[in-house]
């Protein structure tokens, strides 16, 4: 009996440890691939649900920063790549990413930035000087 119990606690752990590593949590923002997005340099990345108000109202803002600073702008629907927000952790839309060349984060957002903040982030990211 007692030979039966450790051997269906060995399966049974044995299978969750399996599923713990097969499963990872998500990574920590810190590096985004821009290839998958068709950017090639520093940019401003918005994810996004067809649904949130405040993502469509962040929008055009986000859009005219990139703009001015000479960096691309990219959009990722999380409704419809969800596994692109397992990946990168996202949890909370809008959440608004300024990614240099290499796709380093330079700054990463949960509402709205602050215009001027926002700006200098991705004139870092372009390397232009702020002015």
């Amino acid at each position: 009996m007692t030979v039966r119990l450790l051997i269906a606690a060995t399966v049974v752990g044995s299978a969750f440890l399996a599923y713990t590593l097969w499963v990872r949590p998500p990574r920590r923002l810190t590096r985004l691939d821009l290839g998958w997005l068709g950017l090639a340099g520093p940019a401003i990345v918005q994810f996004s649900t067809p649904s949130c108000g405040p993502c469509r109202t962040a929008r055009p803002h986000l859009e005219e920063a990139a703009r001015r600073a000479g960096a691309a702008f990219g959009q990722v629907d999380v409704a419809a790549r969800p596994e692109v927000a397992r990946r990168y952790g996202i949890r909370r839309v809008p959440t608004i990413v300024v990614a240099g060349r290499s796709g380093r984060v330079l700054g990463a957002w949960t509402r709205l930035p602050d215009p001027s903040e926002l700006h200098a982030l991705a004139l870092s990211a372009t390397g232009a000087a702020a002015g």
